[in-house]
């Protein structure tokens, strides 16, 4: 098969922000109906669902529950759990497999749950009731959840690059800006540098509004093969693959920030693809944190170490910019339940449907994701281009 043959036709969301009364089951069925929807099918056309298991309130064999739900009774099924976003990037990858080598014909990826309103009242943050390894190793010194030990990869980053941590305000500032272009989206008013640097430290050296969201909602994609599709009336946007490396789990196990995994699937996508990370027109980038943008940023050589943050000062991340980044507002500011719906985004630009937001003349966008604390990462990148 050609390295184009893999499409993604159809795309769905749900709304974000709170919504109670709404489990995970329920929000996955909305977003894959809307995205089965967008991609000119009817229900019983889909034969393969690949979908991620919720973190709130787990349960297993989740696909097998979300099948059930829909009513669907498909040839192909699997339940996924690499973290962050690559967790839906690695979905589309096993769903690109299935419909290549015949296991199914239109194949459904979804990712949601109701992450805010599972939260017990008064309760703060993600309430996380799933483990995620190493926790004998952090839970007795306080270590616990995301933000604490991010902040103290955020605190070696400062270290090692010189940057004064009151800077990733920028970067929140920029996100915000964002996400105020598109119809949906969590947070509703525009931010200043002043009322980030009041916002409350909750773990030295990161803010409040240096964390992502706590949402609701779910994404869905509808994948195939383009011979599939032969004379529909449709927009395909091609699957160009997954490169993904892990180095850890828990953050006692984490290496230096120069052994990161990040530059060798940078490489590695380069190669694979015959184009540079930079030769796209606007980058998905996984935003869990202000300062994890950057990480990213660097590591993938769209800029110097440590000079990331000159991109969102400068404004060259936004859509009409240099470096357009995070067009929809990412994690930080549209909403964050996994990360699935920046390869939304990623589509809709490549598209030309991302009204308010579109990257002008875009036809490609790359899209690049960690899971757990900067401890998996991953590349992969739509196009509206053939061979």
């Amino acid at each position: 098969m050609r390295a184009d043959d893999i499409v993604v036709i159809g795309v769905g969301e749900t709304p974000v922000g709170r919504l109670p009364g709404q489990g995970a089951t329920q929000l996955q069925a909305r977003a894959a109906l809307s995205a089965i929807a967008d991609a000119g099918l009817a229900l019983h056309d889909v034969d393969g669902v690949v979908n991620q298991d919720p973190y709130a309130v787990p349960e297993a064999m989740f696909a097998l529950t979300l099948t059930e739900y829909l009513g669907l009774s498909p040839s192909f099924v699997q339940t996924v759990d690499v973290g962050g976003s690559v967790t839906t990037m690695a979905m589309l990858q096993t769903a690109a497999w299935a419909v290549r080598d015949e296991r199914c014909r239109f194949c459904l990826v979804v990712s949601g749950e109701n992450m805010a309103t599972s939260r017990a009242p008064g309760a703060k943050g993600h309430m996380n009731h799933s483990r995620q390894g190493g926790d004998p190793f952090k839970e007795p010194w306080g270590v616990q959840g995301a933000v604490i030990p991010y902040a103290l990869v955020a605190r070696r980053y400062c270290h090692e690059t010189g940057l004064d941590a009151d800077r990733f305000g920028h970067v929140a500032i920029r996100m915000r800006e964002h996400a105020l272009r598109g119809p949906n989206r969590q947070t509703r008013r525009p931010l200043t540098l002043d009322e980030y640097l009041a916002s409350p430290m909750i773990s030295d050296p990161l803010r409040h509004l240096d964390c992502s969201l706590v949402s609701d909602g779910a994404a869905a994609f509808v994948v195939t093969r383009r011979d599939r599709i032969a004379g529909r009336d449709l927009r395909p946007v091609t699957f160009l693959g997954l490169d993904m490396h892990a180095t850890h789990c828990s953050i006692a196990q984490q290496p230096d920030l120069q052994a990161l995994s990040l530059p060798r699937v940078a490489r590695r996508f380069e190669e694979r693809v015959g184009r540079g990370i930079a030769d796209f027109d606007l980058h998905l980038v996984h935003d869990a944190f202000t300062f994890s943008l950057l990480i990213q940023l660097e590591q993938m050589g769209l800029s110097e170490p440590g000079r990331g943050i000159e991109l969102f000062e400068s404004g060259a991340v936004a859509p009409e910019g240099a470096r357009p980044v995070n067009p929809h507002g990412g994690l930080l500011s549209q909403a964050h339940f996994g990360g699935a719906l920046h390869g939304v985004e990623a589509v809709r630009q490549v598209r030309g449907d991302a009204a308010g937001r579109q990257v002008p003349g875009a036809r490609s966008a790359l899209w690049c994701g960690n899971g757990g604390i900067l401890s998996v990462f991953g590349i992969t990148a739509f196009t509206s281009e053939t061979a």
